[in-house]
């Protein structure tokens, strides 16, 4: 039987006795957006992975589990409230982590919903222009309970045939029709200040490094607070490369999995310890 509670201590991450074999987490999904498994379920699997502090991003939505420390079956898991927002900068889309030191405020909540409203609009469209036998968008997701990806569409698009893997379902079906669609996110900037007019602390999920030689002084200008550049895979000198350029615009490395449960290792095979999140940890205390 799962055990499955909230501490009722409250406890600030400030006031939490991080030793130094303490495992870290900050990028995870669930179902409510392009996850495999529920937030419980997650959180579950952290608690079995033992990491002790986690994230859940779930793209453009703020989870229902309520920040703070969580026993599950014995173990103790610090849930601190993310998001990761998309934005786009020079006609591009790129990715942007928020977490806050305490729940999620109302105000953003709000926008959270309007952009995953805006996902459930562009499934749609891209649904009417393919012109295939598959249901559009639900209400969920249009009250913006839901977020709705081109993964969930080309899991679509295979499970009726129509193509005979997401690959071939992104190249011959989902990239010709997005291509068409005006992009119905805010701008990169905006979502940046947007997280920080909130009291969110930022960070630019999953960068290429090119992108972030190209954009890193426009977008620390702007609020950003944070690179993550502690992934799984990403080699040693991109990651030297990264800490290198946070330094110099006066940013922090942040890092995690970005597990959605579907093929990767299972949750706690990557951990990041205390001192490698030194800056973001500083900042979210601050906060």
């Amino acid at each position: 039987m799962v055990i499955r509670e909230q501490v009722p201590t409250a406890i600030s991450l400030a006031e939490l006795d991080l030793g130094r074999n303490s495992r870290f987490d900050l990028h995870m999904h669930t179902s409510m957006s392009d996850g495999q498994h529920s937030p419980d379920e997650v959180l579950q699997r952290c608690a079995a992975g033992r990491l002790d502090v986690v994230a859940i991003t779930d793209h453009d939505l703020s989870g229902p589990l309520h920040p703070g420390l969580w026993q599950l079956d014995g173990r103790r898991v610090y849930l601190i409230a993310g998001a990761e927002l998309t934005g786009v900068h020079e006609g591009r889309e790129f990715h942007l982590l928020t977490y806050f030191p305490g729940p999620i405020p109302e105000d953003f909540r709000a926008f959270c919903q309007r952009q995953c409203h805006a996902r459930a609009r562009r499934y749609d469209a891209i649904i009417e222009l393919l012109e295939l036998d598959i249901p559009k968008a639900g209400e969920d997701a249009h009250d913006g309970d839901r977020a709705l990806t081109s993964h969930h569409l080309a899991r679509e698009i295979v499970a009726r045939g129509f193509a005979g893997s997401r690959g071939e379902a992104f190249r011959d079906f989902i990239g010709p029709q997005r291509r068409k669609i005006p992009t119905p996110f805010v701008s990169l900037v905006e979502a940046i200040s947007t997280a920080r007019a909130h009291g969110g602390i930022t960070s630019w999920a999953h960068p290429d490094i090119r992108d972030v030689e190209r954009h890193i002084a426009t977008l620390a200008r702007a609020g950003l607070q944070g690179i993550e550049g502690l992934r799984p895979n990403l080699s040693r000198s991109d990651t030297r490369a990264l800490r290198g350029l946070a330094r110099r615009h006066g940013l922090f490395l942040t890092g995690g999995s970005d597990w959605h449960g579907w093929t990767e290792p299972a949750l706690g095979g990557f951990g990041l310890e205390a001192q490698q999140l030194s800056g973001f940890l500083d900042a979210l205390r601050a906060a």
